[in-house]
């Protein structure tokens, strides 16, 4: 009995990190929010929506997107257990890189 629960819950963690890591691959991914500045930009020219609803929106996901970039470009990785590691570049010392 105790291999069978031990099976079980080994397999639903399995299932549940991988969910996890889906879910920190699409946080990560700003193709869904330029595809929705894509779409709102259509309903604009087709009348569904008015420019001050689009811009409100646009800057909307534009931040969103920046902020997706900024910590893309800043290293920072959110490893499971809620632990940000910062990767950032290792600089030589200035002595070393005079040439």
């Amino acid at each position: 009995m105790f291999i069978l629960d031990s099976l079980l819950v080994g397999g639903l963690r399995f299932v549940l990190d991988k969910v996890a890591a889906a879910a920190e691959a699409e946080l990560h991914d700003d193709s869904a929010l330029r595809e929705q500045l894509l779409e709102a930009r259509m309903r604009l020219e087709l009348g569904e929506i008015t420019q001050r609803e689009f811009d409100r929106t646009e800057r909307d996901l534009l931040e969103r997107i920046r902020e997706i970039r900024g910590t893309a470009a800043s290293g920072a990785v959110t490893m499971s257990g809620d632990v940000t590691v910062d990767l950032q570049p290792f600089d030589e010392p200035a002595a070393s890189r005079r040439s």
